[in-house]
């Protein structure tokens, strides 16, 4: 006899499944596919003549390139989490989480998890912001109130991306 019961919702629930499942999934293939859906959109509405469209789809583009950081950074820090001791192996004394291997691979593995989870959450976040600087239909005019934020989101991007570029 099956039981057709579903368990109550509580929000560790759903925000278990909104990283992990089909929304978390979904978000970070759209903020792959950002930057060139929003480089074909500039380049389209640039060659109609339409500056202020083609200004919102190159501010998607920057948008798009935050993300292509954003997943980068994620997926160095979940592969180097989860092969910490295949990937950096040295005296294990000074690492995090030594002296012994099993205790800096675990160390590693436990900044990885939250990392990756607020990078699902911020790739949610670049993702309805692209969408809201796009026009709502043909020839109408973008959200122009979303703007601002778009300018301020790829500045601080290019900014990390600076600063991590120079610790390397």
């Amino acid at each position: 006899m099956e039981s057709t019961q579903q368990l109550p919702s509580t929000p560790v629930r759903e925000f278990v499944a909104k990283t992990v499942g089909r929304p978390g999934l979904a978000a970070v293939g759209r903020a792959v596919i950002l930057l060139p859906v929003s480089a074909g959109r500039f380049l389209r509405e640039l060659s109609k003549g339409r500056c202020t469209d083609a200004l919102s789809s190159l501010l998607g583009a920057g948008l798009g390139l935050v993300a292509w950081f954003i997943v980068l950074i994620s997926a160095q820090a979940a592969v180097n989490g989860a092969l910490y001791p295949l990937l950096d192996a040295h005296d294990y004394r000074h690492s995090w989480g030594g002296p012994t291997p099993v205790g800096a691979w675990a160390a590693h593995a436990a900044l990885a998890v939250p990392i990756v989870v607020a990078a699902v959450w911020l790739l949610r976040g670049l993702v309805a912001l692209g969408a809201r600087n796009r026009p709502s239909s043909a020839g109408s005019p973008p959200r122009n109130r979303y703007l601002p934020l778009s300018l301020l989101v790829v500045a601080a991007g290019a900014v990390l991306l600076v600063s991590w570029l120079h610790q390397l």
